[in-house]
């Protein structure tokens, strides 16, 4: 019981972005634990912890693929195109051709312990490698994908299913084809809204980009920030708003409202959730802006952006 209330005050304080304790609470698990099977949910903390860290993204994937391979899922060392584009072909026939829509929906909710555990970190280690070695994402895809055909349906098996899908996108320039299944893999979600966010994040993020104007893509990826901020999504949350930030920029949104809202954003994420991998990432844009207003230095630190003054850039931005 204590070591699942240290686990549990580990997971709170991450939210929190109260990493010294979260660290406190950790060891205690890491330090008193038995069996491997008790730290699995520090682990998963400890992963996200080490992702969005900004300079330990090398730590958190050796670490993530340590604790998968405990759990039975091993990736080669070094995977070639060759490996790559086989476990894709196979994957998406596997999806496409004797399984379509109606068939995933019909298959068996995952009951495995082992293989449920696998499918929360790869879904974790999906994120390392899109930020760090991009070259294992289709390959984790596969596998999610390949685990929930073979040992039942649970919710990180649509994450895996968009993400076969941008990995189409992205490795194949199959747009038609990833666009087709991102929409597949929603459907199943259902009303899931805690699954929906991570799968829209990817799906308008990301792959839709391609197929639909950007006018349209914006407001839904604010939509999903705010559903992921209210069920506690908070990396999904952050995430989705980097992507935002950086389809807004590159599209030509008004710069005084933008930078509000980027300024908002990162001040936001400094004082509450306090995840530097998202300063580092958003740096550039904040950078530009000030470039492009002929201002110096960074724009977030600037005392007078309030949540009004955002409400008020969102409501100008929407009337133009």
């Amino acid at each position: 019981l204590s070591l699942e209330l240290f686990s549990q005050s580990a997971l709170v304080e991450w939210a929190l972005g109260n990493t010294e304790q979260m660290m406190r609470s950790l060891d205690e698990v890491f330090n008193n634990a038995n069996r491997f099977e008790d730290t699995l949910r520090a682990a998963r903390v400890k992963l996200a912890y080490l992702r969005m860290t900004g300079n330990c993204l090398a730590e958190a994937f050796d670490y993530g693929f340590q604790v998968v391979e405990q759990l039975g899922e091993t990736f080669p060392a070094t995977p070639d195109n060759g490996i790559i584009v086989q476990e894709m072909l196979g994957t998406k026939q596997l999806v496409t051709g004797s399984l379509n829509e109606s068939k995933l929906k019909s298959l068996p909710e995952m009951t495995d312990s082992t293989k449920m555990e696998a499918m929360a970190f790869l879904e974790q280690m999906l994120i390392c490698s899109y930020q760090s070695q991009s070259i294992y994402f289709p390959l984790i895809a596969c596998r999610m994908v390949r685990i929930s055909v073979q040992f039942g349906w649970t919710k990180t098996s649509c994450v895996g299913l968009a993400s076969l899908a941008l990995s189409l996108v992205t490795v194949f320039g199959d747009f038609s084809e990833g666009y087709s299944m991102a929409k597949t893999s929603m459907s199943i979600a259902g009303s899931d809204k805690r699954v929906l966010c991570s799968i829209m994040t990817i799906t308008y993020g990301m792959i839709n980009i391609w197929k639909e104007p950007i006018q349209a893509i914006l407001p839904q990826l604010k939509d999903v920030y705010n559903m992921s901020l209210k069920y506690g999504l908070i990396d999904n949350a952050l995430g989705t708003g980097m992507l935002h930030a950086y389809r807004a920029f590159f599209t030509g949104s008004l710069l005084q409202p933008f930078s509000k809202e980027v300024a908002l954003f990162m001040r936001n994420n400094s004082e509450r959730h306090k995840r530097r991998l998202m300063h580092l990432s958003l740096a550039p844009i904040s950078n530009g802006i000030s470039c492009l207003c002929g201002s110096s230095g960074s724009q977030y630190v600037d005392e007078f952006i309030t949540e009004e003054h955002l409400a008020e850039a969102l409501r100008n931005k929407e009337s133009t």
